[in-house]
């Protein structure tokens, strides 16, 4: 990506050590272009200190989303050496959009890429609650009908994945695979009768009443 002479005196300010670009929280209304040195995006913890996110250096650009979103930064930016930006406002960020390609490309490729990790968190947030949802139903289901046994509460696999099947509107082939990755995890075990039946443990904490 190339730079005017106008665009870079202009827009271009250099970074020393330890110097904050932005803080979580402030108002965002520009974008940052690392063209030399290097800068840690943290995130502030309950610890009252900060987490590095990630790590940038020569040709990254960062805080793109708060000037496309116009919202507060979600994390602070702090130079770590010497460093020099181009920092864009609202004008020259659709500028370089309407006349510079690549960087085009360049923002497309960026944008993608946050959309493919938050579907990947997605993806990974729905495994995990479908797993939770299994266990509770398992819980539950043991609570109501399992049969107690000196380690806990026997289940009929066929038995509880034909009631989840209807109350918890899961599919029986994840519920199965599910039922498999507990096994795994311990969980859950199968019962000294064989692999028709599993044993919720009683550190899961299900009694009758």
């Amino acid at each position: 990506m190339r730079l005017g002479k106008d665009i870079y005196e202009k827009h271009v300010k250099y970074y020393a050590p330890g110097a904050v670009i932005f803080q979580e929280g402030d108002q965002g209304d520009k974008l940052y272009i690392i063209i030399e040195g290097e800068v840690e995006i943290r995130k502030s913890t309950y610890s009252s200190s900060a987490k590095t996110l990630i790590s940038l250096n020569a040709g990254d650009i960062f805080g793109e989303m708060a000037i496309i979103e116009k919202k507060a930064r979600s994390a602070s930016a702090i130079a770590i050496k010497p460093t020099k930006l181009l920092i864009m406002n609202d004008a020259l960020f659709e500028r370089m959009i309407e006349k510079n390609s690549d960087f085009a490309k360049k923002m497309i490729r960026i944008l993608s890429g946050r959309v493919r990790r938050a579907n990947s968190i997605l993806q990974n947030v729905m495994v995990t609650n479908v797993e939770n949802q299994i266990v509770s139903g398992i819980i539950q289901y043991a609570h109501d009908f399992g049969i107690p046994t000196f380690n806990g509460y026997r289940v009929n696999v066929d038995k509880f994945v034909n009631w989840a099947c209807d109350h918890l509107g899961i599919l029986s082939e994840d519920l199965l695979a599910t039922i498999q990755d507990l096994l795994r995890k311990g969980i859950i075990s199968y019962s000294a009768l064989g692999k028709s039946d599993v044993v919720i443990k009683q550190r899961r904490k299900v009694y009758k009443t």
